[in-house]
């Protein structure tokens, strides 16, 4: 998980709620919030960090509506998340739904808004996420279940493309400060408006190597 900067939320949301309207509401307004919300996530999903489409993002509460009504157009509380696997409607992908279709009304400990950075770590080699401490590996695993095998085999593949690479540009296998301080930058940011797909679990890799490099 990235952790997420809110920016000024859209007028049109602020028009809608001033009128007294709901997240149930058709209309314009909503459109204007699916693009707000694509933009300040950069395109990445904000749970998994898969990349997400105006076209089939969903708009998630992070606080449950159910719960929290009077915040169902808060814009703090409205994120951009991925179809979670109801894109795949086969047997197979019922069974590893993610994200906020797994999450339901489920309440969450973690908040991206609030940072969850720090408390959410990877283990590199199988792909997994897991959390520093049990109540942030509960909301990981067992609420967002983001350890679907399918996500595993992405954040698996984004390590090994990077290790690829930095073979690749530095032929002699040692990955200097400078080097990987350049490379966290390149993760950390944007290309154009949009966070590269699982941006963080490259951005943590890098640190890990870091905390070893030579000088």
């Amino acid at each position: 998980m990235k952790n997420i900067q809110k920016g000024r939320e859209p007028p049109a949301l602020t028009q809608h709620r001033l009128a007294g309207g709901s997240f149930e509401d058709p209309g314009p307004w909503k459109h204007e919030l699916r693009r707000a919300l694509l933009r300040e996530q950069g395109a990445i999903c904000c749970y998994c960090m898969n990349r997400i489409e105006l076209d089939s993002l969903r708009i998630e509460h992070l606080r449950p509506q159910h719960e929290h009504r009077a915040q169902q157009l808060t814009h703090r509380n409205l994120l951009a998340a991925c179809p979670g696997g109801q894109d795949n409607p086969t047997h197979e992908q019922r069974d590893i739904r993610h994200c906020d279709v797994r999450k339901g009304a489920n309440p969450l400990v973690l908040d991206p808004v609030a940072g969850v950075e720090h408390r959410v770590r990877y283990g590199f080699v199988e792909g997994r996420i897991f959390g520093a401490d049990p109540e942030a590996d509960r909301d990981l695993d067992q609420v967002l279940g983001l350890n679907a095998p399918h996500l595993r085999q992405l954040r698996r593949r984004v390590v090994e493309g990077l290790i690829a690479r930095l073979r690749k540009k530095y032929s002699d296998k040692t990955w200097s400060r400078a080097a990987l301080e350049r490379e966290i930058a390149r993760w950390s940011s944007r290309d154009g408006h949009e966070f590269r797909p699982f941006c963080q679990v490259a951005v943590e890799f890098l640190r890990k190597q870091l905390r070893k490099a030579r000088t």
